[in-house]
């Protein structure tokens, strides 16, 4: 049975409020959630990201997952 991280929740519930009614959030505003450049966060392997046509999107969850 997978185990969730420590802070997984916490940090899923912070982000749930810095992105009300969203999924998923664009590299742009990933990069300045986590003050980093956007061609840093897109070419990062380990980052959870979705390519959509041209565009990636990084699931929350999967976001809160990494996070944790």
């Amino acid at each position: 049975m997978l185990r969730e991280k420590k802070d997984y929740h916490e940090t899923l519930a912070r982000l749930e409020e810095r992105f009300p009614g969203r999924e998923a959030i664009t590299i742009t505003e990933t990069a300045a959630l986590l003050g980093r450049c956007s061609r840093t966060i897109r070419d990062d392997k380990t980052l959870p990201k979705v390519k959509i046509c041209r565009a990636y999107l990084v699931p929350l969850v999967a976001l809160a997952r990494w996070l944790s």
